[in-house]
């Protein structure tokens, strides 16, 4: 096509700027993944994702330097096809006029996984209007025993591709999932979205992660969301107890191990590792008691007023009834659960007593019917570990669990 040729079609479908303006890729741009078919791209300074056609992707490569479309594109090339596309990436920044100042970095608090939890609706940086908002905490800093547990929220995410969530055409209204260990339905009406991942930069310092977690979190709970985080380690709870403590008193349930006496004794510092948690949570204004269900060390927190150990003997023996010593009735309770205090297939217990499935799960059952649960974490989640795929499955199961303990707890049977 010569170009008074190319110059009349493209005045006459009202692209001639798009053809004329050289164009130049945005320094930000990286590559998330790419295959024969197609691309998913994310700008570092915004975060903001795009998948794109692989064609596109390889159109998009050649203007590393600048260059206008039709120079890109070849002479015989129909650029009218083109523009729509070229547009969506000048606007979402991928691409750049010649010259064009680029918006700086911003900061960060979230960042936009590739895979949604349960496949269900992503939620952006605004009071969640769902009642459960999941978000991943990519962070395993606070406890050197969860080494590789920052892989966890994505890859729970992966393995959840088995268990879609589902709407309701006709009411609009979630569907739930059917509970075979209570042959009953769960969660139905119940609305999901997933926040995404705090962004971590790793090596960072851990109180930069927990600022960032924290204004997420008080900014996607302020409609009344209840906050489901994925870890990491169990240090990742840390926000979360501050927020939840500063807008009603709250007592804290943790399912997990304590291999450290000396650690529930450690002084308070900036720094809060996962085995400093009893002394750290107690030590804010708003949390009474802090209850530790599971594997302790002997004599660990016996000092720490306000702190209690269930083994967990007792709690597989007498359910939830085994927490009522420690707890008001009807006591409105932060629960955790660690994956490291079930018995599975990776398990390394060296003769400590671990939680099986059917008792772990009637445990968070018989927790959801007694207290109002405020928020929750699922922590311990290590794709590296020896059957990942069975503890996954098993993990969700427990997510699920723990989120109908939350906002179903007497639900009727199916």
């Amino acid at each position: 096509m010569s170009a008074q040729a190319d110059t009349a079609k493209t005045a006459d479908e009202g692209i001639a700027s798009d053809v004329a303006v050289p164009l130049v890729m945005s320094r930000w741009l990286q590559v998330e993944q790419v295959d024969a078919t197609v691309a998913t791209l994310y700008l570092q300074s915004t975060g903001k994702r795009l998948r794109v056609p692989r064609p596109l992707y390889d159109l998009l490569r050649r203007f590393q330097a600048p260059a206008t479309l039709r120079e890109v594109a070849g002479a015989d090339a129909d650029i009218a096809r083109m523009v729509g596309a070229i547009r969506t990436l000048r606007a979402k920044g991928f691409l750049l006029a010649e010259g064009e100042a680029e918006a700086p970095p911003t900061r960060r608090l979230l960042t936009d996984p590739p895979i949604r939890l349960f496949d269900c609706p992503a939620q952006t940086l605004v009071p969640a209007l769902a009642n459960v908002v999941a978000i991943g905490v990519p962070c395993d800093t606070g406890d050197r025993a969860s080494a590789g547990a920052r892989a966890g929220p994505a890859a729970l995410r992966e393995a959840s591709m088995q268990t879609l969530y589902g709407i309701d055409r006709a009411t609009g209204q979630s569907q739930g999932w059917f509970d075979v260990d209570r042959g009953r339905a769960i969660l139905r009406g119940v609305s999901v979205c997933d926040g995404g991942d705090v962004f971590v930069d790793h090596g960072e310092r851990q109180a930069a992660v927990f600022d960032r977690l924290s204004e997420a979190l008080e900014i996607l709970t302020a409609a009344g969301a209840l906050p489901v985080l994925l870890g990491g380690d169990a240090s990742i709870c840390w926000p979360a107890l501050r927020l939840l403590q500063s807008r009603a008193p709250l007592a804290v349930v943790r399912i997990g191990v304590l291999g450290r006496r000396d650690a529930v004794e450690t002084a308070p510092s900036a720094f809060v590792g996962a085995h400093a948690l009893p002394r750290s949570a107690l030590g804010l204004p708003g949390v009474s008691r802090y209850v530790h269900v599971g594997p302790c060390a002997a004599g660990a927190g016996a000092s720490l007023a306000g702190f209690a150990h269930v083994p967990v003997e007792a709690a597989a023996r007498d359910g939830a009834a085994a927490l009522a010593p420690h707890l008001l009735p009807g006591q409105r309770i932060y629960l955790g659960v660690d994956m490291a205090a079930l018995a599975t297939p990776a398990s390394d217990a060296d003769g400590v007593a671990l939680f099986d499935y059917a008792r772990l799960h009637a445990l968070v059952c018989g927790i959801g019917a007694a207290h109002p649960i405020a928020g929750l974490d699922l922590v311990g989640l290590n794709p590296s570990a020896p059957c990942w795929r069975t503890t996954a499955m098993t993990a969700l199961h427990l997510l699920l669990t723990a989120l109908s303990a939350a906002k179903d707890p007497h639900a009727p049977q199916a």
